[in-house]
Order: structure tokens, then C-alpha cells, then sequence
């Protein structure tokens, strides 16, 4: 038994299937298998007591699943040309924390920063990532060091598109989850002066 949590580079076609079926449900889309096992994608898994409580993908290849997902289909030729004058991306993709979790300050902190290190180890010059959640969006332009792409709506959902450069993973992340704490303390504090009303 794992007292603590612990990264995993999920290098099977099971530990990837199960990775997919679990963000499945959290997420509600799926991850086609073209891209789950395609051999510049690397799949990882954080675990804590044998539990799968959260993961993401780094995708190394030239077919986005970020632009396919976020942005409308008459835009991706514009947006691949943008990425393209600026150099390598790796994306960030099917990033899930257990819901559980997202409320535990040392794991939640302990899952973006694995990201961060796993995008200093295999990451290139610059890195790619989207959501359709707007408050996920207002936490990542928290930093000066994520610069916005692109907004769309697809399915009337709001969709971004960000990217940043590889070299402030750590400093980066860092600062987009202590922005999240500040923002999760004061919600809490708020909760509790209404308590005391």
C-alpha cells in the first residue's frame, strides 16, 4: 500500500483503457483509442492506495486533439498556421483530478505539479492545452506565462485554447494553483463568516 501518492507512466494498453473509462465519467468525452495508445502520446496515471485519483496526456504528434475539441472546424487550418510560426508543441489533454480530491489541498497540488514535472522531462519548446470550463480558463490566465489562443462555443459550451512555452511548466503551474488556494481559502472563509451569522 502506497501511504503516498505516486506518478505512474501508464505503458500498458490495460492501465491506459482503464485511464480512459475513468475520465470517461468524469469528463464525458471520449478518448479515441487512435490517440490513447498512439506511440508519441505519453499517458499518465497519479495514484494514491493503488487508486487511480487522477492523470493526463502529453501529446507529441501534429494532429491536435485540443483544436478538434475547442475549436469549430473552419478555424483549425488558422490556428495549426499560428502554431506552427512559433515552433514544437507538446498538449496537455485529458486532464482529470477525482472530484474527491480536487478539495484536498496537498494532493490536488501534488497531481498539477507531476504535470509539470512530466512536462519538463518530455515536453518540447512549447506547450498546448484547452478547456470548456470557464472558471478553469480564468484560473490559467491567472499567469502572465499562459497566453489565450483562441475562444469558440461548440455544443453551446465555451471553449478555450491556450498555450505557453515549456520552460515556466513549474513556475507556471505554480502559480495557477496558488492562485486556486487563494481562491479556495476565500471561498471557504466566506462559508464560514455565513455560518457564524
Amino acid at each position: 500500500m502506497n501511504i503516498f501518492p505516486v506518478m505512474r507512466r501508464l505503458r500498458t494498453k490495460e492501465s491506459r483503457e482503464v485511464f480512459s473509462r475513468i475520465y470517461f465519467k468524469a469528463s464525458g468525452l471520449p478518448i479515441p483509442e487512435s490517440y490513447l495508445h498512439h506511440p508519441n502520446n505519453r499517458v499518465f496515471g497519479v495514484y494514491k492506495n493503488q487508486e487511480l485519483i487522477g492523470g493526463y496526456i502529453l501529446g507529441n504528434n501534429s494532429n491536435f486533439r485540443t483544436i478538434a475539441l475547442f475549436a469549430q472546424e473552419e478555424k483549425h487550418e488558422m490556428l495549426y498556421k499560428q502554431l506552427e510560426s512559433k515552433g514544437i508543441f507538446t498538449e496537455i489533454c485529458c486532464f482529470w483530478i477525482k472530484k474527491e480530491v480536487r478539495t484536498q489541498t496537498r494532493l490536488n497540488f501534488f497531481i498539477w505539479l507531476t504535470m509539470a514535472y512530466a512536462l519538463r522531462r518530455y515536453g518540447t519548446p512549447y506547450v498546448l492545452f484547452g478547456t470548456c470550463s470557464r472558471s478553469l480558463a480564468q484560473l490559467y490566465s491567472s499567469t502572465s506565462k499562459v497566453k489565450f489562443l483562441s475562444e469558440d462555443v461548440i455544443k453551446r459550451k465555451s471553449t478555450f485554447i491556450f498555450w505557453s512555452k515549456q520552460r515556466y511548466a513549474i513556475s507556471g503551474i505554480s502559480e495557477i494553483v496558488f492562485h486556486k488556494l487563494k481562491r479556495v481559502f476565500k471561498i471557504a472563509k466566506k462559508s464560514q463568516s455565513l455560518i457564524n451569522i
